[in-house]
C-alpha cells in the first residue's frame, strides 16, 4: 500500500523542503513556479509524509486549453528535476498523484524529467516511456567552489586562468546590477549570440520576470570594455547550488575574453552567496559530433566541471489522442529546435 500524499500550499515550507534533497534543482522551486506562472503554466506541490515529518514532495506545472469554448481540454503537465524523495515507495507515490493531476487538469500527456536513473525506472514500472524529446538538456557539467576565490580560479584549467587575468590586465570590467541599462545590454548581446549561434530567444520581458522572481538570489552579469557591452550571464542561486543560466557574447572584441571574465564573476558571486556548486547549465553528447554545444563544451570544460548525466525524459499518455496529435505536431517542432538551437527552449519551460 503506497503511503498517504496530500496537496502542500505553504510555499516557505516548500522551498524548505525541496533544499533539505541533495539533487534539488531550482526548477523545482516556488520561484520558478512563479515565473512559468507569467505564461500560462498553473502549479500544484504535492508532499509524502506527516506535519512533522515530510519525507518527498513534488512540484507540477500544467498548461492546458480547451479546444473549443466547451470542449475537451488539451496540453501538458510537466515535472522537471522530480519528484524528490529517497524511498521507492515515496517516489511512487509521488507518480501516482502527479498521473492523477494531469488527468484531473485535462493534460493530454505527463512528461518527466527525474534526477536519478533509480526514479527512472520506476516511472518506467509506473506506465512510462523514455523519450528523447527533452525540455532540459540532460547533460551538464558543475563546478566545486570551495570557500577561497584564489583556490578556485587554481582549480581552472591553465588556459582558463591566463585567458581570466588577461581580461583584467586588458581593462574588462564586470557589473553586477539588474538596472535598464543592465537588462537592454543583455538582450541586445542575447540577440547578437542568437544569430551567430542560431538559437531562439525569449522576449525581453522574459529574462527580467526571471530575475525578478529569483530576487536576490539572481544575479545579472555584464562585462563590458570602456563601456561597451561584451558578455553576459544571468545566474541564480538555489540552495547550495548556483546555475548560469542565460548567457551571451559580442561578436567583437572576442580577444579581450570577456566570457571567461564573466562566468568568473559569477562563480565569485556564487561563494559569497554560500553556494558550494556551479552548475554551468549545459554540455554537448560527446556520441555526437553534430551536436551543436560542442563548442560551448569546449569553453566550459575549462572550468574542469564534473560531468553529470540525468536520464532524460519519460513521458505517459494522459489522453491518448489528444496526446498523440500533441507530441506529433507541437513538440515534434520543439524537438527539432531543441535539436538545432542546443539548450534553449522556445514553449519557456
Amino acid at each position: 500500500m503506497l503511503p498517504e500524499v496530500r496537496l502542500l500550499k505553504d510555499r516557505e515550507q516548500w522551498d524548505s523542503i525541496v533544499q533539505t534533497f541533495p539533487d534539488a534543482s531550482f526548477l523545482q522551486s516556488s520561484a520558478w513556479a512563479d515565473l512559468k506562472s507569467k505564461y500560462g503554466w498553473t502549479t500544484k506541490r504535492f508532499v509524502v509524509g506527516d506535519k512533522s515529518s515530510i519525507r518527498g514532495g513534488v512540484q507540477i506545472l500544467v498548461r492546458t486549453r480547451r479546444l473549443t469554448r466547451l470542449g475537451p481540454s488539451m496540453g501538458l503537465a510537466y515535472v522537471p528535476r522530480g519528484p524528490l524523495a529517497t524511498e521507492s515507495v515515496d517516489v511512487r507515490a509521488l507518480v501516482n498523484a502527479i498521473v492523477e493531476e494531469a488527468r484531473q487538469t485535462g493534460s493530454s500527456f505527463l512528461r518527466v524529467e527525474p534526477t536519478s536513473e533509480a526514479h527512472a525506472r520506476i516511472l518506467v514500472d509506473e506506465g512510462f516511456a523514455s523519450s528523447s524529446r527533452f525540455i532540459q538538456i540532460p547533460r551538464t557539467g558543475v563546478v566545486k567552489l570551495g570557500q577561497d576565490p584564489d583556490e578556485l580560479l587554481k582549480s581552472f584549467k591553465s588556459k582558463m586562468r591566463y585567458n581570466i587575468r588577461l581580461a583584467d590586465r586588458r581593462g574588462v570590467v564586470v557589473d553586477v546590477r539588474q538596472d535598464e541599462d543592465a537588462f537592454r545590454d543583455f538582450y541586445e548581446l542575447t540577440k547578437i549570440t542568437a544569430s551567430r549561434e542560431q538559437f531562439a530567444v525569449h522576449h525581453p520581458s522574459y529574462y527580467r520576470e526571471a530575475c525578478r522572481c529569483f530576487g536576490k538570489d539572481a544575479g545579472l552579469f555584464v562585462a563590458r570594455h570602456n563601456g561597451s557591452p561584451l558578455a553576459a550571464v544571468i545566474a541564480v542561486a538555489y540552495g547550495h547550488t548556483a546555475v548560469y543560466l542565460y548567457g551571451a557574447s559580442s561578436n567583437t572584441k572576442r580577444n579581450l575574453m570577456a566570457p571567461h571574465a564573466v562566468q568568473w564573476a559569477a562563480m565569485q558571486w556564487a561563494q559569497t552567496r554560500g553556494c558550494r556548486f556551479y552548475d554551468l547549465w549545459g554540455m554537448s553528447d560527446l556520441e555526437n559530433s553534430d551536436d551543436p554545444m560542442a563548442g560551448v563544451h569546449r569553453f566550459k570544460l575549462g572550468f574542469q566541471p564534473q560531468l553529470k548525466q540525468y536520464p532524460g525524459a519519460f513521458d505517459r499518455s494522459i489522453q491518448k489522442i489528444r496526446g498523440c496529435i500533441l507530441h506529433s505536431g507541437v513538440l515534434e517542432l520543439r524537438s527539432a529546435i531543441n535539436g538545432w538551437r542546443g539548450r534553449r527552449t522556445s514553449l519557456s519551460v
